[in-house]
């Protein structure tokens, strides 16, 4: 999908030029913002009120926020003039995001856009006091990056199981939306689907007048909710109904391919793919990937129909490249990998996951169709290129 994504954290402070620009857009976001934010809640306060009401054994909504609001931070990167961190193009010296502890040791999970290529994170605890916190590790590849701060005032958030998620339920989103002061904004949702994938916008500065590809990484796996996600939002819990975190929030969706305004389309990582990451950041302070060596587009009946390719679901390859395990087993331009160890690609997503469950120099056996023929074929998974 190629639509206008924009990343949920907020610009605090940009280049002199732009600073008028910036305050007068942040003060009309907060002045329009409420009138929906009350409107919304206003108009669908019985429906919530039936997704949390009194007859299970889950609390309220208000009673998850309770719960969870003593492991919640606000984070504030600054960057150095010069430093290389963009928005919109543009160079930015501070912004904000959310974050939360994931253990009584400090650590803190947060997307990496949030701190990319910040000089000093300071975290605001729920407390309102402020504290120094260091990068442990990051990953770009999935957006996620883990801080360390002194454990005292925090109060770690329990992690859920998003693979067990279904459309439709309820959730929770918290985070420092807009930077406003007085404390986390709070909205509510349900999850409207899971295993959704979105290319994230480019961090790189625009040259007057140049082309320039605005695409960042591709995420896979998403959990997609109409929950607000606003700037500030970026690295803040999402939350079931009982108050786990099934998901970072990270993305909000605001346009079409044709640029027709949309709305209640967000996104989160989901908290499966986080736990997995946190964990080799917190251990060795990077993470690694097993590798093929292709470039691929998932044949979904839409994807097929448009561009006259085979109607089978599965991984086209569009290229191989040299020199990589793809190669070297004989993959090809125009084969479909529509399994891996006997189990079916549904969609990118599982593509993607079914991989990540295996090593470098591990064995994995590929379906692979082309034409009318299907064939099986091994590859030895190499290391990820760290570019």
């Amino acid at each position: 999908m190629r639509a206008r994504i924009r990343r949920a954290w907020a610009l605090l402070l940009v280049v002199p030029l732009l600073l008028a620009a910036c305050q007068a857009g942040m003060s009309g976001a907060s002045s329009t913002a409420t009138p929906r934010a009350t409107e919304s809640a206003t108009t669908g306060t019985a429906q919530k009120n039936a997704l949390y009401s009194s007859t299970t054994t889950e609390p309220s909504a208000s009673q998850v926020v309770q719960q969870v609001r003593g492991g919640i931070v606000e984070i504030i990167a600054e960057s150095q003039e010069g430093s290389g961190r963009y928005w919109q193009g543009n160079p930015i010296s501070y912004a904000t995001g959310t974050g939360f502890a994931i253990d009584d040791q400090g650590h803190i999970l947060t997307n990496y856009h949030v701190v990319r290529g910040a000089d000093k994170l300071t975290v605001v605890l729920p407390n309102n006091k402020t504290e120094t916190a260091q990068l442990v590790g990051y990953d770009s590849q999935t957006d996620l990056a883990v801080l360390k701060v002194k454990p005292s005032g925090l109060t770690p958030l329990s992690l859920g199981d998003s693979n067990k998620l279904t459309p439709g339920q309820p959730v929770i989103a918290i985070g420092y939306a807009l930077d406003l002061e007085g404390g986390p904004t709070v909205t509510t949702g349900v999850v409207s689907a899971t295993d959704r994938s979105e290319t994230e916008p480019s961090d790189q500065p625009i040259e007057p007048g140049a082309f320039q590809d605005q695409s960042g990484p591709t995420l896979f796996g998403l959990i997609q909710t109409d929950a607000a996600i606003n700037p500030g939002n970026s690295g803040g819990p999402l939350l079931d109904a009982s108050g786990q975190v099934i998901g970072i929030n990270t993305l909000g969706q605001v346009s079409s391919d044709s640029g027709t305004p949309v709305q209640g389309i967000n996104f989160a990582i989901p908290i499966n793919t986080a736990k997995q990451v946190a964990q080799e950041l917190i251990q060795k302070g990077h993470v690694t990937y097993p590798y093929i060596g292709i470039e691929t587009e998932f044949l979904y009946p839409e994807v097929s129909v448009t561009n006259n390719l085979p109607n089978v679901l599965g991984e086209y390859v569009a290229s191989v490249l040299p020199n990589t395990p793809a190669s070297r087993a004989g993959l090809r331009r125009g084969d479909v990998i529509t399994a891996i160890d006997g189990q079916k690609l549904t969609d990118e997503s599982t593509f993607v996951e079914l991989l990540r469950e295996h090593e470098p120099g591990e064995k994995v056996t590929l379906t692979v169709r082309h034409g009318s023929k299907t064939r099986q074929v091994t590859v030895t998974l190499a290391t990820r290129p760290s570019s």
